[in-house]
């Protein structure tokens, strides 16, 4: 660790500030352009291996709105 004077600190921080604020922005911008991507259809009767056996995408929703699959 180096010690230096408040000036010499501030103006590391500084740097180190507008570099965290492109990267928050760059963040910003993905995350937008994943938004903006197409949608594409996905085929209800694709077959998933479940706790049973095969099942359909359909039929893994059980009739919920959403799917979560870890």
């Amino acid at each position: 660790m180096t010690i230096v004077d408040r000036e010499t600190y501030q103006a590391e921080l500084d740097v180190l500030r507008a570099r965290e604020k492109a990267h928050t922005h760059e963040g910003d911008a993905i995350a937008a352009a994943r938004r903006r991507l197409p949608m594409a259809e996905v085929d209800a009767t694709l077959e998933l291996l479940g706790p049973d056996g095969p099942v359909t995408l359909l039929d893994a929703f059980e009739g919920r709105r959403q799917l979560i699959a870890y």
